[in-house]
């Protein structure tokens, strides 16, 4: 003891620290420099991004010692904390349930979907009961970063437990063996806006990234985002499909598990107008994947060469007409998008997935699509169009009471816009005057011929048409159209019979009118590229024609390069030929031809449509 007594004071409390670090009773705490990014990592880690689980499950583990074990025994401490889950009312073990069977599925996953499925049933399972069951003292945080998570776990261990072997999404009742206690589903497809026998396959959103889009609509919420594959006639070159989101609905508690009384119903809601679901009175989004479903369909090797095969042999198994990116909403304000040559609706995907992810476009706009092979005459596609608009109006409103489907907007690009002017403007006897210097009721023609031409050269206005759009369309024509390019193509184009009989009727009435051949040609315009030529006589004529009272016009005017107005063009059309004096308003991009995808022509259009909304006493401020 005199020893001791003669150490220093120092040398003394060393000695009593290394006594008891060799006792292995010493804990060493505190902290370290970390980048703010190394700290939120840690913190973001779960069996959702990583193979490993959150921090929030570690807790609980360690709160009952059972780190060690679920490394040793995973099923034993899942059923551990089931059975403590029963009797205590903290929801963390809730979660940590849903996350744990998250991540034993994930691992169990490589030996086939069926050893991991009970897993993912589980986690979903636990994820309802932490977001909406009633058993614990108070709800989740929104604010909480397990309930975000809880959310993806609920939504992915839906999808992959539906999903068999082959990657498909199974939709039908079943029971269900739980690593804990079975449940048993029924299944309620009423809200989808179709009936499942239409559909081959259902697969999920999950599965696929997507590329050539510059943005994925993917917006939170519970539920599972899928695509509704429908059932391809034999004859048929495409699919078609539709998005949608699955919702698994429980109606138990943790006891009702264990005896097997738990049940539940497969909800599928379609992602086009069904934004939520209520659940005890509260209303819950659903996740929904439009953009996903929009490539899906896309990315077929037919629905890829649209456009171009279109141009030169007409169209094929999908005929010229309306196509809807939805469901027909009466409440919407139809959007008409109308493709330029050698184009398709494809073309408007970028514009379309870009608009539709704004909250009040979507709320208040539905978009249509016209197909139409752009290498016959102008004339013939713009009735085309004009019958389409008026049978499907005429078909969902016969009485005319619809006021948003009478505030029509359409857009057309190039070629397009020419078709899309002639929705919005009368042209009288122009055309027939410039042709023959005479008005249609001055011609010495038959009854059948004058229905002839008026149905060729005189166009009145669409009465729901209310504001169109132009984007780089030739009003003047195309420069293109008078060079090589244009030679070649002609070369190479077949025109259907019906387009040929048509062009040869109405050359015939007009012969016998005597008017000179060339004189005649250039009137009627065989192809598209004809009628687009800066020199033909009719192109200068509809150029000069306002649009109809009434009616609102915008341009989008697309020069590629550094030139100042009047001067530059796109590559295809020349400025001087793409301004018109009688538009609202007129917005200059520096782009190509083809701009219809290009971010700043995109927010153009969403300013326009906002004020088209405005004008019509539909202001944004109102929808909220």
């Amino acid at each position: 003891m005199r020893r001791l007594a003669r150490l220093p004071w120092a040398g003394l409390l060393l000695l009593v620290v290394a006594a008891f670090g060799l006792a292995g009773c010493a804990t060493i705490v505190g902290v370290q420099q970390n980048d703010p990014r190394e700290t939120y990592a840690q913190i973001a880690v779960s069996a959702v991004s990583a193979d490993d689980y959150s921090r929030f499950s570690q807790d609980v583990l360690t709160r009952y010692d059972k780190v060690q074990a679920f490394g040793e025994a995973p099923l034993q401490v899942l059923a551990f904390l089931h059975h403590e889950a029963e009797k205590d009312y903290r929801n963390d073990l809730l979660f940590a349930l849903a996350e744990l069977n998250y991540f034993i599925a994930m691992r169990q996953r490589q030996g086939g979907v069926e050893k991991a499925r009970p897993h993912f049933f589980a986690s979903a399972l636990y994820a309802y009961l932490y977001l909406l069951g009633k058993d614990w003292l108070e709800p989740p945080s929104p604010f909480d970063r397990r309930f975000r998570i809880a959310c993806d776990l609920y939504n992915n261990s839906l999808a992959q437990a539906l999903t068999d072997a082959d990657g498909n999404l199974q939709i039908a009742p079943a029971q269900v063996d739980l690593p804990v206690g079975r449940f048993a589903f029924s299944v309620d497809a009423r809200p989808f806006h179709q009936h499942l026998d239409q559909f081959e396959k259902f697969v999920s959103t999950d599965k696929f990234g997507v590329r050539g889009l510059s943005r994925r609509n993917r917006e939170a919420g519970m539920g599972a985002p899928i695509i509704a594959v429908e059932k391809k006639p034999a004859e048929a070159p495409m699919f078609r499909s539709s998005p949608g989101t699955l919702f698994l609905r429980f109606n138990c508690t943790l006891q009702e598990i264990d005896t097997g009384a738990c049940t539940g119903a497969l909800e599928l809601y379609s992602a086009y107008n069904q934004t939520e679901t209520t659940v005890g009175g509260q209303k819950i989004p659903l996740e929904r994947d439009v953009t996903a479903q929009l490539a899906y369909t896309i990315d077929q090797p037919y629905v890829q060469g649209l456009g171009f095969n279109e141009f030169l042999h007409g169209t094929g198994y999908i005929k010229s007409g309306l196509f809807y990116m939805q469901p027909y909403e009466p409440d919407k304000i139809p959007i008409v998008l109308v493709h330029g040559t050698f184009s398709s609706p494809v073309a408007w995907a970028e514009l379309a997935n870009t608009l539709r992810a704004d909250t009040v476009i979507n709320r208040k706009y539905q978009f249509w699509n016209f197909f139409y092979d752009s290498g016959k005459r102008i004339g013939i596609s713009a009735q085309e169009l004009r019958e389409a608009l008026s049978a499907q109006v005429q078909q969902v409103d016969p009485k005319g009471t619809n006021a948003a489907l009478r505030q029509m907007v359409i857009i057309g690009h190039s070629q397009g816009g020419l078709l899309t002017k002639l929705t919005a403007t009368n042209t009288g006897d122009a055309f027939v005057k410039m042709a023959t210097g005479k008005t249609l009721a001055q011609l010495d023609v038959t009854d059948e011929e004058r229905t002839r031409l008026e149905k060729e050269a005189v166009f009145t206005a669409l009465p729901f048409v209310k504001r169109v759009i132009f984007i780089s369309t030739p009003h003047r024509g195309s420069f293109l159209s008078k060079n090589w390019v244009r030679t070649l193509v002609l070369k190479m184009i077949t025109l259907p019979k019906g387009v040929l009989q048509s062009t040869a009727n109405l050359m015939k009435t007009v012969a016998q009118m005597g008017i000179p051949e060339a004189q005649a040609q250039q009137f009627i315009a065989t192809t598209s590229l004809d009628a687009m030529s800066p020199d033909n006589p009719t192109i200068k004529t509809m150029a000069e024609i306002p649009l109809a009272p009434g009616v609102k016009g915008n341009s989008i005017v697309a020069i590629d390069g550094d030139d100042i107005p009047p001067e530059g063009d796109d590559g295809v059309v020349t400025y001087a030929s793409a301004h018109v004096d009688y538009v609202e308003s007129e917005f200059l991009v520096r782009s190509g031809h083809s701009c219809q995808g290009h971010p700043l022509v995109i927010e153009e259009v969403r300013r326009i449509l906002l004020a088209h909304l405005q004008a019509n006493q539909q202001s944004p401020e109102k929808t909220h």
